[in-house]
């Protein structure tokens, strides 16, 4: 009868097996792993079969009895074991055996806990979500990788305004060679690695992404801003998510791109603006809030947005003219993204609502907002002007 048991191998020698993996090893009619696990584990059984890992599901699958199938790390800690687990057990019952992962390792070889860590991986994949991690948590936990590896994170980190968070680097865990480095990433960015390593990253001074941003939050200059009120509906309005691609195009001094990075606080974020004054104001803003997954593309839309993936949310400030072609070039990229556009004239009102419609739902919100301001002992209420919100939906 097929059984199958996809094993955490820990970090790939036999001291970090647990007792229940070992055993299994020991008894499972098939042992199945990749080159790397195998050779930390030769001793243990001798018969071990190596593969690729894109042919591990195949080949238990073509095994009778008991199989063991050795994965690294912590079958449940960003770890191949899912895929396995969703093929094999279509065709026969199948086991998932726990491991000591780098997570655990590392953070008992540097004392530190991690039950407050904030943890991900960027092997393989986007680092905005290693930027915007690092903006608001004051310890992050990332599994580095390939290309990306943890002198890239470093070099990345000085690159957007983080080269003074301390950072510890672990390589080789449980093995010999095993090594520590400690510094600011700074200091590590001209230090070679491994091209697999963990690292922890310490923030003492973390943005709060739950905090909405207020007026006086932004340095302001001569570029127009949205008031604080409209921004709020923005975002809403919007429904960011953790992992958007978000666009602010026209973005001004760059507030509402702010607001609306707390909320992709794990996505891409991109101001969009052309005129050199406000990108200037747009990269103050972006350090004042500590909002360093943010990226400033000196541009005028839509052509600066080719290279750009494509969005999940965009919203427009200002089109300097392009407002059709605006909104025509981001359903392009992304026919289901959605969108809200400001504006404060009828003409651009009008232009909104026809540019958006042939692809969405489109609703109108005219706001008007008063504020109290002190005139010796009385509040008096001072208006502001209406502004248009124009959003687009897709239920």
């Amino acid at each position: 009868m097929k059984h199958y048991v996809i094993l955490g191998a820990g970090l790939g020698s036999p001291e970090f097996l647990t007792g229940r993996a070992a055993e299994t090893i020991r008894r499972a009619d098939h042992v199945l792993t990749t080159e790397r696990i195998a050779h930390g584990l030769s001793g243990l059984r001798a018969d071990i079969e190596v593969l690729p890992f894109s042919q591990l599901g195949a080949r238990a699958e073509q095994c009778e009895g008991t199989t063991a199938v050795l994965v690294s790390g912590d079958t449940g800690f960003f770890s191949a074991a899912s895929a396995l687990y969703e093929r094999l057990s279509q065709t026969a019952p199948t086991e998932l055996v726990c491991g000591i992962g780098s997570m655990q390792a590392f953070c008992a070889a540097i004392g530190e806990r991690y039950d407050d860590v904030f943890w991900l991986s960027v092997h393989g994949r986007s680092a905005h979500s290693l930027l915007g991690a690092v903006s608001y948590h004051k310890k992050v936990f990332a599994l580095t990788g390939g290309t990306f590896c943890a002198q890239e994170v470093c070099r990345l980190m000085c690159k957007n305004g983080l080269g003074q968070l301390r950072v510890v680097i672990g390589e080789q865990l449980g093995a010999q060679d095993e090594r520590i480095l400690r510094g600011t990433a700074a200091e590590l960015a001209k230090m070679p690695t491994d091209s697999l390593a963990v690292m922890m990253i310490y923030n003492d001074n973390p943005a709060d992404a739950y905090r909405p941003l207020r007026d006086e939050d932004f340095v302001r200059a001569k570029v127009p801003m949205t008031k604080q009120e409209v921004r709020w509906l923005v975002r809403d309005l919007l429904a960011v998510r953790p992992e958007d691609v978000v666009y602010d195009i026209g973005a001004g001094t760059g507030s509402c791109t702010m607001e609306l990075a707390r909320c992709a606080n794990l996505g891409a974020v991109y101001a969009v603006e052309c005129k050199p004054e406000a990108v200037q104001l747009i990269r103050e803003n972006r350090e004042k809030t500590k909002n360093f997954h943010v990226s400033v593309i000196e541009a005028t839309a839509p052509d600066g947005l080719n290279e750009l993936p494509p969005p999940d949310c965009v919203f427009i400030g200002g089109s300097r003219g392009n407002l059709a072609e605006i909104v025509a070039a981001c359903v392009q990229k992304n026919p289901k993204v959605r969108m809200v556009i400001t504006a404060i004239a009828l003409e651009t009102l009008a232009q909104a609502q026809q540019a958006m419609a042939d692809f969405c739902e489109v609703s109108i919100t005219c706001v008007n907002i008063s504020r109290a301001k002190t005139v010796g002992n009385y509040h008096m209420m001072t208006a502001n002007n209406p502004v248009w919100v124009i959003g687009g939906r897709h239920e």
